[in-house]
């Protein structure tokens, strides 16, 4: 198979892959792609159970909060359902969106993608709908959400007794059943039933696709020299038009969001009638405070610490692309693929208030309402984001006077 690193662009003409063994770039050792092992039936499989475990979650108890005699049970849908009652519309749709929706959509074509479905459809529609369905997984964040239920019920365990309903439970089953869905997802076996990948003359193996004005497709992989992909009809580039400016717009955007996501109330609690407000900062102080140390190192990692060094990372990176390829150059786009992957875990303090804003409604003896400061902050992970999805990490290694990297 005839390729291009989508982080360093050598072009590569890989082997067939045995089972257990994946192909790495020579150039900058990024992972290519695993054998072509047929897994459909197992994907199938897993689908279906974490769509049947996602359904059951949403009907039956989630958590139960107890306090002087008074008892508050949600489910799962109540997380956002809340926070439209507080005016917080478009976080209550963002969660439900992220959470259920999408998890729940890319199941629900999975399971017939892995039945044979791209070997009838027709053409157009089949390419439309895998690109679809292959656009979905980044934005879906349910394994962040359970742990931000986690580390909701750390927070309130010393104030109230807690307990688990069945929903809880199926959600766990979910996401394990989701993330073993994934991890045997072969993208280029569901490119390969709508067709084939093509090798093309003019690209040279052991040579830049850059230095042969060939681009490779940044949705199917396949190496064109045309200005729509051959397989998935995708517009191409030899690079990412005007990646740089793209990235940097959403990175200020996010630095100006966490300004006030840090200085905003994210949360308020009201006990006996005594509203208080409380800082991303402010949680971390009262959980260590508590004595819940591992809980207020992870939510101060998450939340202070990998958005802003994320914010310095991006900066670093746009800036260096001005500087030829050197022996860093590697690390550097390892420093990338880390960056891009960690990005939705800061998400978590957003669950982490949906779940206390849906549980802790007591009246004035507690509750807890969203403040304006997680609107910040949510705006500020999707914004980071974005800048890292809008970076082209093959600018890292282009000499900075080829003028063929603005294409």
């Amino acid at each position: 198979m005839q390729t291009a690193c989508p982080n360093c662009d050598l072009i590569i003409d890989i082997p067939a892959v045995d089972a257990k063994q994946v192909a790495v770039c020579p150039h900058c050792h990024s992972k290519l792609c695993a054998a072509n092992v047929n897994y459909d039936a197992r994907i199938v499989a897993l689908s279906i159970s974490a769509l049947l475990m996602l359904l059951s979650s949403m009907f039956y108890p989630f958590i139960s909060f107890s306090s002087s005699g008074i008892t508050q049970t949600i489910t799962l849908p109540d997380a956002a359902r809340i926070l439209f009652n507080y005016d917080s519309d478009l976080l209550g749709i963002f969660i439900d969106v992220s959470i259920i929706g999408l998890p729940m959509t890319l199941l629900a074509i999975l399971i017939p993608l892995h039945l044979g479905l791209l070997k009838v459809l027709p053409y157009a529609i089949a390419k439309r709908l895998l690109k679809f369905t292959l656009a979905l997984e980044p934005w879906i964040m349910s394994e962040i959400f359970l742990i931000g239920v986690l580390v909701s019920m750390v927070k309130i365990m010393s104030m109230a007794d807690i307990s688990f309903g069945v929903s809880f439970w199926a959600y766990i089953a979910f996401v394990i059943f989701y993330i073993a869905a994934l991890a045997h997802l072969n993208r280029a076996r569901l490119w390969d039933q709508i067709q084939p990948i093509k090798s093309i003359d003019e690209a040279q193996h052991s040579h830049r696709a850059i230095d042969n004005n060939i681009s490779a497709c940044h949705v199917c992989h396949q190496l064109s020299n045309d200005k729509y992909c051959s397989r998935c009809h995708s517009k191409t580039h030899v690079r990412n038009p005007h990646s740089i400016q793209k990235a940097t717009a959403w990175l200020l955007t996010s630095v100006a969001c966490y300004i006030p996501a840090n200085l905003f109330p994210i949360m308020y609690t009201t006990s006996l009638g005594d509203q208080s407000p409380s800082t991303l900062i402010g949680g971390v102080i009262v959980l260590w405070q508590a004595g819940s140390y591992p809980i207020a190192l992870i939510i101060f990692l998450a939340s202070v610490v990998v958005p802003l060094a994320k914010a310095l990372v991006l900066c670093f990176l746009c800036y260096i692309v001005k500087q030829p390829a050197n022996k860093q150059t590697k690390s550097y786009t390892k420093v990338y693929q880390l960056t891009e992957f960690i990005g939705k875990w800061s998400m978590i303090d957003v669950f982490v208030v949906a779940i206390l804003v849906a549980l802790v409604q007591l009246g004035n003896l507690m509750s807890v309402t969203p403040g304006v400061g997680t609107v910040f902050f949510t705006a500020m992970v999707l914004s980071q984001m974005m800048a890292a999805h809008a970076f082209d990490p093959r600018l890292l290694w282009d000499s900075p006077n080829n003028e063929k990297n603005s294409n």
